[in-house]
């Protein structure tokens, strides 16, 4: 299956501001993560063996784990694996799909002895960009299995339930990007004062966005890349839509470029940290001193300074 712009935004803003996906987890699951946990983002690629025997490559929206740090050090075993799909419209084959994705990631972790497999089935969710009344707020999977019949239920979120303001009192800012589709485009294509409406709504959400900078609930980098995928998600639904269009470039225009500077500077940055650890390792600066000045750098210039074999290990 193609990739669409949308997968694309919610990649994206997964790699690049994982910590955004906690209350998403949160407003899906109704668990209670702070925000203080640390989200590991796995292998999102499985092959899936055809009836011919050919392999096919299936790739999921998400798949990551959430460590407390009241379990991280002590309990491994805690921790929780979540996969969510997001997906631009209902089908009849979404369920399916979501199940083989479960299932090839239970493959893979799967714990064996002599005499018994555990599969471990991840807790999955689906977020419709798209839906109409009659989605459910919730698809059930039923399994037939000779030692009875197991079900559980795939959680729905839907972002047509969602206002800006919602997204915002919930920090549900990782959607955000996804708020366009509840625009009527065709109506807004012939309407001159709904596109100004569209424009001061985005107007006053970049000033809310900066707001939060400004408190310190979101880095200046989430800020840009929530814009930037707002201006990708918004430029992708208005081709056809020539007025709306001419709208949108007025107030999301160079957004994608403005983090894609920020990104490679960042990602500079980054690897000159690296590189400062590395070197004051060599240095034989103490590693509480390295450790406090690179937080989170250190462990990448330490790795690169031990298979440097400038010690022994």
């Amino acid at each position: 299956m193609d990739n669409t712009p949308y997968d694309d935004v919610f990649r994206t803003l997964l790699t690049d501001c994982t910590e955004l996906m906690i209350p998403v987890v949160n407003e899906i699951f109704h668990t209670k993560y702070t925000g203080k946990e640390t989200i590991c983002l796995l292998q999102n690629e499985h092959f899936i063996k055809m009836p011919d025997g050919s392999e096919q490559e299936r790739i999921t929206d998400s798949s990551f784990e959430i460590i407390s740090e009241e379990t991280a050090p002590i309990a491994q075993g805690q921790k929780k694996r979540y996969h969510i799909e997001c997906q631009s419209s209902v089908d009849g084959t979404m369920t399916v799909r979501i199940f083989e994705y479960s299932t090839q990631i239970a493959i893979t972790t799967a714990e064996s002895d002599v005499s018994k497999t555990v599969f471990t089935m991840p807790a999955s969710g689906i977020l419709y960009l798209r839906c109409n009344d009659s989605t459910p707020d919730s698809h059930e999977i039923v399994v037939n299995t000779p030692g009875g019949t197991v079900s559980y239920k795939i959680p729905i979120v839907k972002i047509k339930d969602y206002s800006l303001d919602d997204m915002l009192s919930k920090k549900l800012f990782f959607l955000i990007p996804f708020y366009f589709f509840n625009y009527s485009l065709e109506k807004m294509e012939k309407d001159h004062a709904l596109i100004e409406d569209m424009k001061n709504t985005y107007l006053k959400l970049w000033d809310q966005l900066e707001s939060l900078v400004q408190q310190g609930k979101i880095s200046e980098f989430e800020k840009s890349a929530i814009k930037a995928m707002c201006d990708k998600v918004a430029q992708s639904l208005t081709n056809k839509y020539d007025n709306v269009k001419e709208g949108v470039d007025s107030v999301m225009g160079g957004e994608i470029l403005d983090y894609e500077a920020k990104r490679i500077r960042n990602e500079s940055r980054n690897e000159s940290n690296i590189e400062a650890v590395y070197n004051m390792l060599v240095a034989n600066v103490d590693e509480s001193v390295v450790q406090r000045m690179y937080p989170e750098q250190f462990e990448a210039g330490k790795k690169r300074f031990v298979s440097s074999k400038h010690v022994n290990v």
